[in-house]
């Protein structure tokens, strides 16, 4: 039987995971990317709700159509890292991977509940 005429969701979908700072050498090759956007928590994750919006093209009920890629930082410190007055190297980002289907509350939430101590990801399941 197809996965496609199943409830079990297709692949990539039905492998597709957080990773936390598992995959470190990939999370920091995609830092080196400019074109991830990267989006501050600023006024309570309005930016993040903002861009789920917009960017995911939500539906009537408040879902993403369209999957997403980008990081979240801290609104004070300048994107997912920065260099410290002691001239080391501070990180603090979140990669967000989220599937279309997904609510955009749920983006938010899940932005919200991530600790901004490292370079993670994070990715959202629309199940």
């Amino acid at each position: 039987m197809s996965q496609l005429n199943s409830a079990v969701k297709p692949w990539p979908f039905s492998v597709a995971r957080s990773t936390g700072s598992e995959n470190r050498d990939l999370l920091h090759a995609l830092l080196c990317s400019s074109v991830i956007d990267e989006i501050s928590n600023v006024d309570d994750y309005d930016a993040v709700r903002s861009y789920a919006i917009h960017q995911g093209k939500v539906d009537a009920s408040g879902k993403i159509a369209i999957g997403l890629i980008f990081w979240v930082y801290p609104t004070t410190l300048c994107g997912p890292y920065h260099e410290n007055e002691r001239h080391e190297m501070e990180r603090h980002g979140v990669l967000l991977t989220v599937e279309p289907g997904t609510s955009v509350e749920e983006v938010v939430r899940r932005a919200k509940d991530v600790q901004y101590h490292d370079i993670v990801h994070e990715h959202i399941s629309s199940a």
